[in-house]
């Protein structure tokens, strides 16, 4: 069980993030913005995969650098260089040699770099959960092709790009988890039991979890609400239900109590409608992995006023650090490795692939929606906002939120989370 909590929460957050800073990624390249690093989760780093092809600009002139080109260590923007070209077949310039230097003397042509992009490093590091995409200049707009240079349009849309990365992620996650199977209604309704209160008729009688109750005397079950009816016109009365447990067949007889103890019906049964699994089709999953999207991301953004409003209680709304995601995921690859049903670890994956896009949204500094935020105060008071005192802010936010989210692991670790039943979708 701890072994596969820790691989879920490993695996899960992971694959999560990746796609999250992928999004970002491929913002930014489309954008124009240089992309330093990709990093496949966090430094320290243990080995460098790859560097894309890179591009610089001198005195005008676009010249191409190939991957394996080692550049000066410094080399930046508006520094005089004495460099060397040749042509491709493709007839473009490629970088052959490159040095800082201002001097008349020396072979090759002496330039100002006007713009630098030394090409994205892919990297491996040490800390396994997720990645990150680090963009130049992400508080500086004084380096050509840094983030924070370009438009303000241009920022959001990067800076978006990761959350909304997550919730197309989310979207194929609920498909996936349609297609492979979800629970749908069965036809005719059948009320199930799914649970047994303690010391109640249904209990001394022997009802059990998952019986299906067909008939209570002559008249048939066919929807949920038809027990609950009949049971309230025979209180105190004999009752005879017809039930299917598993193959069989029997009929149990007991006599629902006039005055029930609180939260309790007149039997002490719990019910549901009969359910059965249900594979969809490709676009009857999109549909339905789209709208459960929409629906889960406006259940988050609400849960504040839902608590106020006293529609949920506070408990139900406790935020989850990395262990109790780690209980969840674990919880559910358990149950799908026992039950062979992939259903519960697809929609978990898609819940937290919402949730991940939803929190980062939020206008925190050291979020993705806290410096959304300062584009929309740079638009509204008409200038920027010194970036030393942004980069400062957003520094203090991380901590904050570093600090805050100790605090849950540690209410994960003495509080844990009850256990998930996935059998109850049935």
């Amino acid at each position: 069980m701890i072994i596969t909590m820790i691989l879920g929460l490993v695996v899960s957050l992971s694959i999560l993030i990746f796609i999250h800073e992928w999004g970002h990624y491929a913002a930014a390249k489309a954008s124009g913005i240089v992309v330093e690093e990709f990093g496949f989760g966090y430094p320290p780093r243990l080995l460098t995969f790859w560097r894309t092809e890179g591009k610089i600009v001198i005195n005008g002139r676009e010249i191409i650098i190939p991957r394996k080109t080692k550049l000066p260590e410094g080399l930046q923007a508006r520094m005089t260089v004495r460099y060397e070209t040749e042509e491709d077949r493709k007839g473009r310039l490629i970088l052959t040699h490159i040095r800082v230097s201002d001097s008349a003397e020396g072979e090759g042509s002496v330039g100002s770099i006007e713009f630098l992009d030394p090409g994205t490093i892919f990297t491996l590091n040490a800390v396994p959960f997720g990645g990150f995409a680090k963009m130049l200049g992400e508080e500086d707009p004084t380096f050509p092709g840094s983030l924070a240079s370009k438009s303000k349009r241009t920022r959001v849309f990067v800076l978006a790009a990761g959350a909304a990365m997550n919730l197309l992620t989310a979207i194929l996650f609920f498909a996936l988890a349609f297609m492979l199977g979800g629970p749908a209604i069965a036809n005719p309704e059948n009320a199930v039991v799914t649970s047994i209160a303690p010391g109640s008729p249904a209990e001394e009688v022997g009802l059990q979890p998952n019986d299906i109750i067909l008939r209570a005397d002559d008249v048939e079950i066919i929807a949920v609400a038809d027990l609950p009816a009949y049971v309230q016109e025979h209180l105190g009365e004999p009752i005879v239900l017809t039930v299917r447990r598993g193959d069989e067949i029997m009929e149990i007889s007991v006599v629902p109590r006039p005055n029930p103890p609180p939260g309790e019906g007149a039997i002490g049964i719990g019910l549901a409608p009969r359910t059965t699994i249900r594979q969809y089709s490709l676009p009857q999953a999109l549909w339905l992995g789209l709208q459960q999207t929409v629906r889960m991301a406006g259940f988050i953004f609400t849960v504040p006023v839902q608590i106020i409003k006293g529609l949920i209680p506070v408990e139900m709304a406790r935020p989850v650090g990395p262990v109790g995601v780690g209980q969840m995921v674990g919880d559910a690859v358990n149950y799908s490795l026992d039950t062979g049903w992939w259903f519960p670890v697809m929609q978990l994956m898609g819940s937290l692939s919402v949730a991940l896009a939803v929190t980062n949204l939020l206008p925190l500094p050291g979020l993705d929606g806290g410096r959304i935020l300062f584009v929309i105060v740079e638009g509204l008071r008409g200038r920027r906002i010194d970036p030393a005192k942004e980069g400062l802010i957003h520094l203090i936010g991380m901590a904050f939120l570093v600090a805050l989210m100790l605090l849950i692991t540690w209410q994960d670790l003495v509080n844990p989370l009850p256990p998930v039943d996935w059998s109850s979708l049935f």
